[in-house]
């Protein structure tokens, strides 16, 4: 496999690449070959290009003047100044985003995610109100897998019981030990090519696990403490590692909380786990599912359709968020209520429109 040859000061079309690493006021960029440039360029070629674009030669970019901050997996455009330094001049626009949510908004942490990976352990054992936080703040369509390590462990049974209803929508689990390296070797072929981010609560293993993924990631690894239960933060910053020229693995900090501050409660109830498709057919456009006139959702649990203990998440989630909206300053409470409720107000919420 050849290289392409470095960019040319006095080449005036710029190159296409993707965002492979950022890292202060530099980015790694893997330039899209010569071949695939022109495909990519095209809306309806892009999910085709989106892995192969990573394998193309890696070169050292500074960011746009602008002040726009890319983030792992952008398509980007990159030109030579005329000093010769390579420099991102174009972010096109993100698809498949995995942001943190916090009182200014959004806060990606990568683009073009090719697939969401939730890992879980046998001990601690899954917090499904956790899960189902991480499902949310990722783009609708973007594939979630569930890692559920530490299966050597007496507890990984519960463990699996607990996440039946995840699994029963579709997404699918795969068990390893971190410890052992059982199953690892399924999830490196899984995680094959693309873009992969793994996300988890403290003391998953989750540093483990990319250990061994990554031969010479060298993470800092840590224990669950034994009196209260927590993980310990190991990874404190967001990481990116290459498993081969068509993959990376995105490793985000291990977390015990997942605030959702800012984003609509209309939209977390549309992006809820195993709800998206009956919460269209809901008659209110805001429907929060409690009890409101023509909500589909209590129409689905009543037909056996829905299991009610996923809509007992849901309301156990909105429960919580409004706790902690009564906790928050006032600029998050209004960037929740921008998006309306469907109690709120004297008129209520518009009907959905119907096609």
């Amino acid at each position: 496999m050849t290289k392409d040859a470095p960019l040319d000061p006095s080449a005036a079309p710029p190159r296409l690449g993707r965002v492979v690493e950022v890292h202060g006021i530099l980015a790694t960029v893997a330039l899209a070959r010569e071949e695939r440039t022109a495909l990519a360029r095209d809306a309806e070629c892009e999910e085709r290009t989106s892995r192969a674009i990573l394998d193309g030669e890696r070169l050292r970019c500074r960011l746009p003047r602008d002040r726009t901050t890319p983030v792992v997996g952008d398509v980007v455009d990159v030109t030579l100044d005329p000093r010769g330094e390579a420099r991102i001049t174009v972010v096109h626009a993100r698809e498949r985003v995995f942001a943190r949510m916090g009182p200014n908004g959004p806060m990606p942490i990568a683009a073009s995610v090719d697939r969401l990976v939730i890992v879980t352990a046998a001990h601690p054992g899954p917090r499904l109100g956790l899960i189902d936080r991480m499902a949310i703040a990722c783009d609708p369509g973007v594939p979630i897998l569930i890692v559920l390590n530490k299966d050597d462990m007496p507890e990984v049974a519960a463990a699996r019981a607990l996440l039946a209803d995840h699994t029963a929508q579709g997404w699918p689990i795969l068990t390893t030990s971190a410890a052992t390296g059982a199953g690892v070797e399924a999830l490196r072929e899984t995680l094959g090519d693309g873009i992969s981010v793994l996300v988890g609560h403290s003391g998953v293993g989750k540093s483990t696990l990319v250990n061994r993924l990554v031969p010479g990631a060298r993470l800092l690894t840590g224990d669950v403490h034994d009196t209260t239960g927590k993980g310990r933060h190991t990874t404190t910053v967001t990481t990116v590692h290459v498993m081969n020229a068509h993959a990376l693995v995105v490793d985000t900090p291990g977390v015990r909380a997942f605030p959702l501050d800012g984003m609509p409660l209309t939209r977390i109830a549309e992006r809820f786990p195993g709800l998206g498709e009956v919460v269209e057919r809901c008659h209110f456009a805001g429907c929060l599912h409690e009890g409101e006139p023509g909500c589909a959702v209590a129409d689905a649990v009543a037909a056996g359709s829905v299991p009610a203990a996923r809509v007992q998440r849901w309301h156990q989630l909105l429960a919580a968020l409004r706790e902690e909206d009564a906790q928050a300053p006032a600029r998050t409470r209004r960037a929740r209520q921008a998006g309306g409720t469907a109690g709120g107000g004297s008129k209520g919420p518009p009907p959905r429109q119907r096609r």
